[in-house]
């Protein structure tokens, strides 16, 4: 197969441990949400995913037991979308088949490429519809799976009306032995949508999760290598590692750095010893941009326990307790060497923390006890009765989107 330059130079193994949960899900059928804070590379990944199908290919074998089914990953581009009507939507699906037919047989090329070319100046969506459902039907009967890879789908789904979502769970009902989905977002769809928002939709793509974050020391060390490649002389052991310790491999943090070293000549007497790296990163607009973006994808929750950690408390609390593992799955917190508590996985992240004065305030929680609200530690005092009342009410009812007559 012919990719496109960029994807040739990934290698098969990039990104191992997201790609082989993602195939297990694949292989089983069953749906899920790629999520990753800004910077993480969670687009870079779901692109791989799909420009590059030979990796893809590898990470299912374990998991399909011999069978023959070929499974194509499918982008479907949801900024692309020039209206939010049904017709539309379902050409656009239709087109995304079209795009990449070259990785069907050439019998099921053939039908991809009739049935775009006959539908696509189509208003009837029934008629979309319908030329979208035989396309499904033809893939089952091969039998082929498609997984339709839907980056930004938080996004999308915050306007999209309710029966384009509801179209994507009729098809995925219909023919759950050839459809996937996979949705890439920012956030947990908990933050993003109450769960009628998304009406059945929302059971499919919350009980899979995976995270995407800092790299692979092995990955990692290629996006150095390839920021870096056209300096003569490229960065020695000791400064790569450098690069790789102090961004935690986290992509967009690692990239800055890399572009704040080539800033640099070899010769140049301005470039700071390994040593002041951290203090001279921090000072950097590009650095300071990337983390400010992490910070804000945090929860409050979140943010509170990585200023306890930034002081070196380790938290003992339920709930910041759950707020550290949150933040273990999302690659921000990691086991503290010797295994006694966690620490955070990136010394500019903590430097960032503890230079910009930064305040988390914890999650909002009514002790049944007290009789009390709390935010993280302290006491909410000073509340009128109907600021009580409505926090309260918001507290017993989370991640719904309530009416002023609720």
């Amino acid at each position: 197969m012919n990719l496109y330059r960029s994807w040739r130079m990934y290698p098969l193994t990039y990104r191992a441990r997201e790609m082989a949960q993602v195939a297990r899900w694949i292989a089983a059928g069953q749906s899920g949400s790629v999520i990753g804070l800004a910077g993480a590379g969670k687009s870079n990944f779901l692109g791989f995913l799909c420009h590059h199908p030979q990796a893809l290919a590898q990470a299912l074998a374990p998991y399909l037991a011999g069978e023959e089914i070929p499974v194509v990953p499918i982008p479907v581009d949801l900024n692309d979308l020039p209206a939010r009507s049904l017709d539309v939507f379902y050409r656009l699906i239709l087109r995304s088949f079209y795009e990449v037919r070259e990785r069907f047989a050439p019998p099921l090329q053939a039908v991809v490429t009739q049935l775009f070319l006959e539908n696509r100046g189509v208003r009837d969506p029934f008629l979309a519809q319908t030329a979208l459902r035989e396309l499904f039907f033809q893939l089952r009967n091969r039998p082929v799976r498609t997984v339709l890879v839907m980056d930004r789908f938080d996004r999308f789904g915050r306007s999209a009306p309710t029966r384009i979502l509801d179209t994507l769970r009729g098809l995925r009902d219909s023919f759950k032995d050839t459809l996937v989905y996979l949705v890439g977002m920012r956030q947990e769809m908990t933050y993003l949508f109450a769960p009628d928002a998304l009406g059945e939709m929302y059971e499919v793509l919350d009980t899979h999760i995976c995270w995407v974050g800092p790299m692979a020391d092995e990955d990692a060390r290629r996006l150095v290598a390839e920021e870096t490649r056209t300096a003569d002389p490229p960065p020695d052991p000791s400064e790569v590692a450098a690069l790789l310790t102090l961004t935690g491999g986290y992509p967009a943090l690692l990239k800055a750095a890399c572009h704040w070293w080539m800033s640099f000549s070899p010769s140049d007497s301005h470039r700071p010893p390994v040593g002041r790296w951290q203090e001279a990163l921090l000072q950097e607009r590009a650095t300071i941009s990337r983390l400010e973006e992490m910070w804000a994808g945090l929860t409050q929750e979140e943010r509170q326990a990585l200023i306890e950690l930034r002081r070196r408390e380790q938290p003992h609390r339920a709930s910041a307790v759950m707020g550290i593992r949150k933040l273990e799955a999302k690659g921000i917190c990691r086991p503290a060497p010797g295994g006694c508590g966690w620490a955070i996985f990136s010394p500019l992240l903590a430097g960032y923390i503890a230079g910009a004065d930064l305040q988390g305030w914890g999650r909002i929680r009514f002790d049944e006890a007290t009789d009390a609200l709390y935010q993280g530690t302290e006491r909410l005092e000073g509340l009128s009765p109907l600021e009580r009342s409505v926090l309260e009410f918001l507290v017993r009812h989370p991640y719904v989107r309530h009416t002023k007559t609720d």
